[in-house]
């Protein structure tokens, strides 16, 4: 496949899931067969999250005929770097649940590791010590064994949170994590169609 990037479009559609993760089955917002149908691209725009019941096929948000566009290409979770260990079983009964239905779908995941300057004092000074951090590193060893990731998979990013202004370090990660999410979808969209 030949790569183009002057004037290259990428769509990037979100799916906000908020505390899918952090709450047991009866506390949750989101049904989990509903990602299900999301992933499959079953789910139309406007769509509410309700942990009571899942998107039916009668339901006027269903999708009977989802394209490759309505699909989801790369599934991408984020974490708070600090709450890593504080997952708990039924978190990760879930994590594991969605990520078993993206892997059937042959669906690549992959996983935002959020505020890594609160994590880590080193990064706070300098966010391009994400780099040398061993503290980050042990975090994101231990998200890969939790959650079955593999390390290049976690990408560690730094919130604007106090910043005034935008700060090309930190834009630098975050748009190098952008871009290496998009090249993941390429790479599943390549060899899907293969």
């Amino acid at each position: 496949m030949k790569k183009e990037t002057v004037g290259t479009m990428y769509p990037f559609v979100l799916n906000d899931m908020m505390g899918l993760g952090s709450f047991s089955r009866r506390q949750r917002r989101v049904h989990v067969k509903d990602v299900e149908m999301a992933l499959r691209g079953h789910m139309k725009d406007g769509y509410t999250f309700n942990c009571e019941k899942s998107l039916s096929k009668t339901d006027r948000f269903y999708n009977e005929t989802p394209t490759v566009n309505d699909q989801v290409h790369v599934l991408v979770s984020v974490i708070d770097a600090n709450t890593v260990k504080l997952l708990g079983n039924s978190s990760l009964e879930t994590f594991q649940d969605i990520r078993d239905d993206a892997t059937d779908l042959g669906i690549p995941h992959v996983i935002l590791l959020t505020k890594i300057d609160e994590l880590c004092p080193e990064i706070q000074k300098d966010v391009k010590n994400v780099c040398t951090s061993r503290l980050l590193q042990k975090t994101i060893e231990e998200t890969s064994k939790a959650l079955g990731i593999p390390e290049n998979c976690i990408f560690p990013v730094k919130n604007y949170r106090t910043e005034r202004s935008l700060d090309n370090d930190i834009d630098a990660l975050l748009l190098n994590t952008l871009r290496r999410i998009i090249e993941i979808g390429e790479e599943f969209l390549t060899n899907d169609r293969m």
